[in-house]
């Protein structure tokens, strides 16, 4: 692996003169080498070090020192950050020698629009051999990897860099980004490396008139040192002797490392975050009495009635149940924010992958839902809670933290509706806000009603058996050639499994689907917004987009067994799984594959735990675990693998195939049987919770180590 640093450079457009280019080269190299002076030349006693203690000699690599600054500051309706990474590092083996080995650089990433941004940036790498001679790596000899007018990539090689050498680079960033509509990004800083830090250091200096909003998590708070100098706000740390982070796997660093969480508010003050108090006044009033507005908010209260009528007539129906009224406007607006196309006859034409990742904020959304749902009588709250990766409510430093949504309800039984994405769910939450805590606040009443119905609440978990990617797989022997297989594959996946398999959809399916679930009276055009002169434009995207599924499905393939296919037979999704009362996600495949049969004389080795994907080999340092476990879902997969025995063959070593491994955490069963002239083994394996303390690592530990050890396993075809 390569170390990979993001630098953005300012360039200019490559229609200007040769004249105004050179000129603008000499300022940013001026510039260049100013910062080099400031950040290199300081006499910072921790970026002299050279010695690694004892402790850390084995170690693959050690940061000597890093130190992290921010500067932010406001003016002429423009904020200003400025941001300086620099860090030194011991080289000590192979692994790090390759890493190190190159660097990849983002020189330029600028928008023109009001809501724009400028970076420039500048990078330096100096290589320091164990005699104490330095070379300065010449940042002239990067090579472009892309090169567009407002996005430039390089990269650059550090020549004769070996073991026991030390690489001290730098990267500063100066970002100009329009302060019209949006504050600047936020920072989360989290403390620790893979490699051991004998020397951390944080500085961070903002305007006051930018104001601040912060949170340090997960130390002790006197670690953090806050101060006002002349017109600013100073956040500083320093730490020696930062230990390595070992546990990179399901690891939260919010919730787990000592991180420093600040973003920007217009109220000229140093803030600890917000608290209870904002919430229930963004809850109660400003989204509810004041309202978020969706644009699009008036079309979608006005259609609605018509959808709703249509979509009766269609179905013979007399009567919908409040239930069904409140799905199906889930829909519906899920419908006209994502599915639906927005943009003018001018507008780019994306119904490719990038299509498929659009979203919307979740406060809009929210609130067109609820106006939609009160029309129709139905009870509703509107709810907010703090993603697990960010933390828990007493983490969040503004009201962006937050996610909103609605808890609708038509029955007994409420319906919790987040609307995130084109393949969101009525009555199912986002892996990131299950088992959180939430604010909830009626959206009826006066405001004193609204008040006194502000809570707190805890939203439900969803369990392995909700949460399935199942797996049938019939395998067959290449007749003229037993080392080439032949693969039928059978995938179903439901509820938070599906979105794994989001790249293997079409938009113009996806579509058509749902213009047939919403019954929809519209014209396929209209909801493109296409004229009759663009509609074939979208005819023309939608075969391009077509074809390059081919490509998605060999890479898939080569994803899940690291081997690519000789050749892909059939694919086919034959139920897309865009509504939760229809069929899951279910996908079709065949392909003939090598690589899993080796010959052995006058018999073949199958192996046939490779067949099972995705299955993880814990490292030793993996194994010594120090931070609690944060997955994305509790879920179960299985496989249930058909081999068909070539004839005048027999198999040896189906015995092996069998392991049970079962405990609170989670289990790995598999069992197997021959049927006559076939092999039929069945597998599962589920983790049972979205968190594990990390007492519980052992018991983790044993059913993936089951699973790891299935993957070894081996069946001999042997000749009758």
């Amino acid at each position: 692996m390569y170390r990979s640093i993001v630098i953005t450079a300012l360039l200019f457009t490559t229609g200007l003169h040769i004249q105004a280019q050179s000129k603008q080269e000499r300022a940013y190299q001026a510039e260049a080498d100013e910062v080099k002076k400031e950040v290199q030349d300081a006499k910072d006693p921790a970026f002299a070090q050279t010695v690694v203690p004892e402790k850390y000699q084995n170690e693959s690599a050690v940061i000597l020192a890093v130190k992290f600054s921010l500067d932010a500051d406001h003016s002429r309706r423009k904020d200003h950050i400025n941001t300086t990474l620099h860090e030194r590092v011991k080289i000590q083996d192979k692994a790090a020698l390759e890493e190190y080995s190159e660097f990849n650089i983002q020189k330029l990433k600028s928008s023109s629009w009001a809501r724009g941004y400028k970076l420039v940036s500048f990078m330096g790498i100096r290589v320091i051999k164990p005699n104490g001679q330095q070379r300065d790596i010449d940042m002239n000899d990067a090579v472009n990897v892309k090169d567009e007018k407002d996005d430039k990539k390089q990269k650059i090689a550090i020549a004769d860099l070996q073991v026991g050498d030390i690489i001290d680079y730098y990267v500063r960033i100066n970002k100009d980004a329009a302060s019209w509509f949006t504050n600047p990004d936020p920072l989360d800083y989290s403390i620790g490396e893979k490699y051991p830090m004998l020397d951390f250091a944080l500085d961070i200096r903002v305007f006051r008139k930018m104001g601040v909003s912060w949170r340090y998590l997960n130390d002790d708070s006197s670690v953090l040192k806050r101060t006002k100098e002349d017109e600013d706000y100073v956040f500083s740390i320093h730490k020696k002797d930062v230990p390595k982070i070992t546990d990179e796997r399901w690891l939260y660093a919010n919730r787990s490392l000592p991180t420093l969480r600040l973003t920007y508010n217009i109220a000229e003050d140093m803030v600890n975050g917000v608290n209870e108090k904002d919430i229930k006044e963004y809850l109660t009033y400003r989204i509810i009495s004041v309202g978020a507005q969706y644009m699009a908010l008036p079309a979608i209260l006005k259609e609605f009635p018509d959808v709703l009528s249509n979509y009766k007539k269609v179905h013979n129906k007399t009567d919908m149940s409040k239930r069904e009224i409140a799905e199906l406007a889930y829909y519906y607006i899920r419908y006209a924010a994502l599915y639906r196309e927005q943009g003018g006859l001018g507008a780019d034409i994306e119904v490719g992958q990038n299509r498929k990742l659009y979203s919307p904020r979740s406060h809009f959304v929210a609130n067109a839902f609820r106006q939609l749902l009160l029309k129709y009588d139905i009870d509703t709250d509107l709810a907010a809670a703090v993603p697990r990766s960010v933390g828990t409510l007493q983490d969040a430093v503004s009201l962006d933290d937050l996610e909103y949504f609605i808890i609708a309800k038509p029955d007994d039984q409420p319906m919790y509706c987040y609307l995130g994405s084109m393949f969101s769910y009525p009555d199912e939450l986002p892996t990131g806000l299950e088992g959180q805590e939430a604010y909830a606040v009626s959206v009826t009443g006066s405001k004193g009603e609204k008040s006194s119905s502000f809570r707190k609440i805890t939203l439900p978990v969803s369990t392995a058996a909700q949460n399935v990617d199942a797996e049938k797989l019939n395998i067959s022997f290449n007749a003229e050639n037993l080392q080439t297989l032949n693969i039928d594959r059978m995938i179903r996946a439901k509820g938070q499994y599906r979105y794994q398999y989001v790249d293997m959809l079409l938009y113009e399916d996806m579509l058509e689907e749902e213009r047939k679930t919403l019954s929809m009276s519209t014209t396929f055009e209209r909801d493109l917004s296409a004229d009759k002169k663009r509609f074939p434009e979208y005819k023309a995207a939608f075969a391009k987009a077509r074809k390059d599924m081919d490509e998605t499905v060999k890479d898939n393939i080569y994803t899940d067994y690291s081997i690519q296919p000789t050749a892909v037979t059939y694919y086919k999704v034959a139920d897309q799984g865009l509504e939760k009362q229809n069929k899951p996600f279910t996908m079709h495949q065949s392909f003939t594959m090598d690589g899993f049969v080796k010959k052995a004389g006058n018999n073949y080795m199958l192996d046939i735990g490779k067949l099972i994907t995705g299955q993880i080999e814990l490292t030793p340092e993996e194994r010594k675990r120090t931070y609690d476990v944060h997955m994305a879902f509790p879920r179960t997969v299985s496989y249930e693998v058909w081999v068909n025995i070539p004839e005048g063959y027999t198999l040896e070593g189906v015995e092996n195939l069998n392991k049970s491994v079962i405990n609170e955490t989670g289990q790995f069963v598999s069992s197997s049987k021959v049927e006559g002239n076939k092999l039929v083994v069945n597998i599962t394996k589920s983790y049972n919770h979205q968190h594990e303390t990390v007492g519980a690592w052992g018991q983790m530990m044993a059913f993936m180590d089951a699973a790891a050890d299935f993957t070894k396993q081996k069946v001999l075809l042997k000749k009758i």
